[in-house]
């Protein structure tokens, strides 16, 4: 019964062990723009660059909200993504946006789908114009990820220990017969 009672805890060991190492470390970033205001009737155009740095390889996604303080003004995001050097990925808008021509206006909304970025500097691009004489408006971009751990246990190690727990727990088991 001891040998039982020892491979037991043996592999509450394991998986307590496994499943501490398995947690990940968040990461978010919180980009915005509420300064865009036109002038004279044209739009207001804008080229935003926001840089951020990635210690390891993360789990990103998040969006990007267009916000107004009139009613029928807008921001037209046309392009909105991540650069690291030849690398890019870019933001998904949601619905038709805004058309000035059409009288379209309201609220965009962009999303960056779950995509693993490596390692690095990167650079958030958004590209648009503002159509508001009136009033301030702009946007919010959220980055949220999950980074793994340095010291996590690689999937299949962490099967193998199990295992070879449970191993133990059948050899234990024979033995005590």
């Amino acid at each position: 019964m001891k040998t039982l009672s020892k491979a037991l805890a043996a592999l509450g060991l394991v998986a307590a062990a496994t499943g501490a190492n398995a947690a990940a470390t968040p990461v978010s970033f919180s980009f915005s723009n509420s300064a865009i205001m036109s002038s004279g009737g044209a739009a207001a155009h804008f080229d935003d660059l926001f840089s951020f740095n990635l210690s390891r390889a993360t789990l990103m996604s998040g969006g990007l909200l267009t916000f107004s303080g009139e009613e029928l003004a807008g921001v037209d995001v046309t392009s909105a993504y991540l650069t690291r050097g030849p690398v890019t990925v870019a933001l998904t808008q949601f619905g038709a946006g805004i058309d000035v021509d059409e009288d379209v206006f309201g609220t965009e909304t962009w999303t960056l789908a779950p995509h693993w970025l490596p390692a690095g500097n990167w650079q958030l691009h958004v590209i648009g114009n503002g159509f508001s004489a009136k009033g301030l408006e702009g946007y919010t971009v959220t980055l949220d990820g999950r980074t793994n751990n340095a010291n996590d246990l690689p999937e299949p190690t962490a099967l193998a220990l199990v295992a070879v727990a449970l191993a133990g727990l059948s050899l234990s088991r024979r033995r005590a017969r």
